[in-house]
Protein backbone atom coordinates (compact mmCIF):
# COMPACT_ATOMS: atom_id res chain seq x y z
CA UNK A 1 0.00 0.00 0.00
CA UNK A 2 1.27 3.44 -0.75
CA UNK A 3 2.97 5.86 1.72
CA UNK A 4 0.37 8.28 3.31
CA UNK A 5 2.43 11.11 1.24
CA UNK A 6 2.20 8.96 -2.21
CA UNK A 7 -1.36 9.70 -1.93
CA UNK A 8 -1.44 13.35 -2.18
CA UNK A 9 -2.98 15.32 -3.70
CA UNK A 10 -6.03 13.99 -2.74
CA UNK A 11 -9.38 15.43 -4.52
CA UNK A 12 -11.20 18.13 -3.16
CA UNK A 13 -14.19 15.49 -2.84
CA UNK A 14 -12.05 13.17 -1.41
CA UNK A 15 -10.10 15.32 0.87
CA UNK A 16 -13.69 16.76 2.36
CA UNK A 17 -15.09 13.42 2.90
CA UNK A 18 -12.35 13.03 5.02
CA UNK A 19 -12.28 16.11 6.75
CA UNK A 20 -15.82 15.39 7.24
CA UNK A 21 -15.15 12.04 9.01
CA UNK A 22 -12.35 13.13 10.75
CA UNK A 23 -15.15 14.73 13.19
CA UNK A 24 -16.63 11.35 13.46
CA UNK A 25 -18.55 8.53 12.13
CA UNK A 26 -21.41 9.41 9.87
CA UNK A 27 -24.06 7.50 7.82
CA UNK A 28 -23.87 9.16 4.14
CA UNK A 29 -26.73 11.83 4.37
CA UNK A 30 -24.61 13.37 7.40
CA UNK A 31 -21.53 12.89 5.15
CA UNK A 32 -23.25 15.54 2.62
CA UNK A 33 -24.97 17.54 4.51
CA UNK A 34 -21.62 18.48 6.40
CA UNK A 35 -19.49 19.14 3.03
CA UNK A 36 -22.31 21.37 1.99
CA UNK A 37 -21.79 23.79 5.49
CA UNK A 38 -18.20 23.46 5.53
CA UNK A 39 -17.38 23.60 2.03
CA UNK A 40 -19.88 26.62 1.39
CA UNK A 41 -21.33 25.43 -1.85
CA UNK A 42 -17.72 25.24 -3.54
CA UNK A 43 -17.89 21.05 -3.73
CA UNK A 44 -20.79 19.21 -4.39
CA UNK A 45 -21.77 15.50 -3.07
CA UNK A 46 -24.50 13.67 -4.48
CA UNK A 47 -25.62 10.21 -3.10
CA UNK A 48 -24.09 8.22 -6.32
CA UNK A 49 -20.89 10.03 -5.94
CA UNK A 50 -20.43 9.78 -2.94
CA UNK A 51 -21.08 5.96 -2.08
CA UNK A 52 -18.76 5.83 -5.20
CA UNK A 53 -15.91 7.68 -2.98
CA UNK A 54 -16.39 6.14 -0.07
CA UNK A 55 -16.12 2.64 -1.56
CA UNK A 56 -12.68 3.96 -2.98
CA UNK A 57 -11.83 5.31 0.55
CA UNK A 58 -12.61 1.88 1.84
CA UNK A 59 -10.22 0.20 -0.66
CA UNK A 60 -7.72 2.23 -0.37
CA UNK A 61 -7.77 2.13 3.93
CA UNK A 62 -9.07 5.35 4.23
CA UNK A 63 -12.44 4.12 5.56
CA UNK A 64 -14.27 1.78 7.02
CA UNK A 65 -17.99 0.93 7.39
CA UNK A 66 -19.06 0.70 11.00
CA UNK A 67 -21.41 -1.00 13.45
CA UNK A 68 -23.74 2.56 14.25
CA UNK A 69 -26.42 1.89 11.84
CA UNK A 70 -29.44 3.97 12.98
CA UNK A 71 -32.67 1.38 12.40
CA UNK A 72 -35.00 4.18 14.19
CA UNK A 73 -36.03 5.20 10.69
CA UNK A 74 -36.82 2.28 9.17
CA UNK A 75 -33.70 0.49 7.40
CA UNK A 76 -30.33 0.62 8.57
CA UNK A 77 -28.09 3.36 7.71
CA UNK A 78 -24.85 2.89 7.10
CA UNK A 79 -22.13 4.71 8.78
CA UNK A 80 -18.86 5.62 7.70
CA UNK A 81 -15.56 6.15 9.90
CA UNK A 82 -12.19 7.20 9.42
CA UNK A 83 -9.22 5.28 9.84
CA UNK A 84 -5.60 5.83 11.33
CA UNK A 85 -4.30 5.72 8.03
CA UNK A 86 -7.63 7.85 6.74
CA UNK A 87 -6.44 10.08 9.82
CA UNK A 88 -2.61 10.51 8.49
CA UNK A 89 -3.62 11.00 4.71
CA UNK A 90 -5.96 13.65 5.45
CA UNK A 91 -3.74 15.55 8.24
CA UNK A 92 -0.88 15.77 5.46
CA UNK A 93 -3.29 16.63 2.82
CA UNK A 94 -4.21 19.58 5.12
CA UNK A 95 -0.56 20.08 6.23
CA UNK A 96 0.47 20.41 2.60
CA UNK A 97 -3.02 22.78 1.63
CA UNK A 98 -1.89 25.23 4.63
CA UNK A 99 1.78 26.12 3.36
CA UNK A 100 0.14 26.67 -0.07
CA UNK A 101 -2.02 28.81 1.75
CA UNK A 102 0.64 30.62 3.81
CA UNK A 103 2.76 30.86 0.25
CA UNK A 104 -0.56 32.44 -1.35
CA UNK A 105 -0.96 35.07 1.60
CA UNK A 106 2.74 35.76 1.38
CA UNK A 107 2.53 36.93 -2.10
CA UNK A 108 -0.85 39.15 -1.72
CA UNK A 109 -2.98 36.50 -3.38
CA UNK A 110 -5.55 36.48 -0.39
CA UNK A 111 -5.82 38.42 2.98
CA UNK A 112 -4.37 37.38 5.69
CA UNK A 113 -1.55 37.65 7.62
CA UNK A 114 1.62 37.42 6.07
CA UNK A 115 5.05 38.94 4.68
CA UNK A 116 3.91 42.55 3.41
CA UNK A 117 0.37 42.39 4.39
Amino acid sequence: MPDEHEMLPLSPRDFLILLVLARGARHGYGIIKDAERHAGGDVSLDPANLYRALKRLDRDGLVTETDLGDESAGAPRRHYALTDRGRRVVTAEAARLARLTDRAREWRLIPGTGAGS
